[in-house]
This record gives C-alpha cells, structure tokens and sequence, in this order.
C-alpha cells in the first residue's frame, strides 16, 4: 500500500507524492485507491531527500485518471 502524501500541478499534469516501497512501482502498471478508482502510472520521479536511502521508500507519480478524486492511499493492481 502506498500512502498518498500530497498533490501538485506540474503544467497541465497532477503529480503525486507517496510513501512505500517504491520497488514494485512501474511505468504503466495500474493502481487502484480506496474508493475503487483505477489509475496508470505514466512516469515515476525521485527527488531528493535529506536521506540517501529515501529513494526506496518516497516517489513522485504521474498518474493517467481522474486525480482530483483520488482516495489518501493506492494499491497495485494484479
């Protein structure tokens, strides 16, 4: 599960800030929130942290779907 930190607006994209294992994260798999809406990753981002190691654990996702209406957490989809 990855917990939604923030949004943001990056030109006509929203952008999202979440935290959890950022391995299993991929561009064009489908996560799903917990209000049942469905979303496909269009590209992932790191930014940098004060901690070196925080790559594995915070990333920032593009997201294809309505994220104005996004829940507070995502899990994949199988």
């Amino acid at each position: 599960m990855y917990k939604i930190i923030q949004k943001f607006q990056i030109a006509n994209k929203c952008c999202i800030s979440v935290e959890g294992d950022t391995k299993f994260l991929k561009k064009g798999i489908k996560v799903k929130d917990e209000k049942g809406n469905i979303f496909i990753i269009e590209s992932i981002g790191m930014v940098n942290y004060k901690n070196i190691d925080d790559y594995k654990k915070y990333a920032e996702l593009f997201l294809i779907g309505d994220v104005k209406s996004i829940g507070k957490s995502l899990t994949i989809m199988e």
